[in-house]
């Protein structure tokens, strides 16, 4: 992977770029490197450094999430459905989309439950808010990371987001079981977004995933029936798409 430059450099570069956080998993940013690496697409990585006027990834993109993806002049992309299509355009000849529509459907439907609302990573990480608020920060988001993401991504005290966890990640333990891959007979978008958003409730290990040391017990801090609706085949198939497909240790 190429080093990373500032978000000014980035900015005023042509071809792929893709602003991104230091030392922190987010598992869309992660996505979106697993999408470009197992494609061979060459996209010059980006952060927030002491050459950029303070909130540079804002002021480029209208907001301070990541990832933020540029590819000439053409619009940003921060959405996973905009990145997973530009990603299947620039290398059409390594499809992580099945060509099969029915197939194709499922791939987006089992992305949708990893990556959109509603699913494993938005229900995780308000899981992840909600139990730093109970514990006042002793599991969980520190309250008061918890206050700013629960503003930024819409955290709502209704909503029971362990059950929506645990229901998405039995889903998808049923649907793995013997099987190679989650669609198909070929690796997809959906095994590389599984890979990597099941790090929120279990993380690789260190040697694997080394990420910033604050965040690690965060990460690990979900509950034990939580981590236990991910069955040993689904992590199995995780290490797996890791191993073959992905980099380890993740650059971070």
């Amino acid at each position: 992977m190429s080093r990373f430059v500032s978000i000014t450099e980035a900015r005023q570069a042509p071809g792929l770029r893709m602003a991104c956080l230091r030392g922190i998993p987010s598992p869309w940013t992660e996505a979106a490197k697993g999408l470009f690496h197992v494609k061979g697409i060459d996209c010059q990585y980006a952060a927030q450094s002491e050459d950029d006027p303070e909130n540079a990834i804002a002021a480029w993109a209208g907001n301070s999430s990541v990832p933020v993806v540029a590819f000439d002049d053409e619009p940003l992309r921060t959405g996973w459905v905009e990145i997973l299509l530009l990603a299947e355009r620039l290398a059409p000849d390594t499809p992580l989309l099945p060509s099969d529509w029915e197939e194709r459907a499922l791939v987006f439907g089992i992305c949708q439950e990893l990556a959109g609302e509603m699913g494993l990573g938005w229900a995780a990480r308000n899981m992840l808010v909600r139990q730093g608020f109970e514990s006042d920060g002793a599991e969980g988001f520190h309250p008061k990371i918890g206050k700013f993401l629960s503003r930024k991504y819409g955290y709502r005290d209704g909503e029971d987001y362990r059950a929506r966890v645990m229901d998405i990640l039995q889903g998808l333990s049923a649907r793995i079981e013997g099987r190679d891959y989650l669609v198909g007979d070929r690796l997809t978008a959906a095994d590389i977004y599984l890979a990597v958003f099941i790090n929120l409730v279990a993380p690789l290990p260190e040697d694997k995933l080394p990420m910033n040391p604050r965040m690690r017990p965060t990460w690990e801090s979900a509950a034990d029936d939580v981590k236990a609706a991910a069955s040993s085949a689904l992590l199995a198939h995780r290490d797996r798409i890791y191993e073959e497909f992905l980099e380890l240790p993740v650059p971070l």
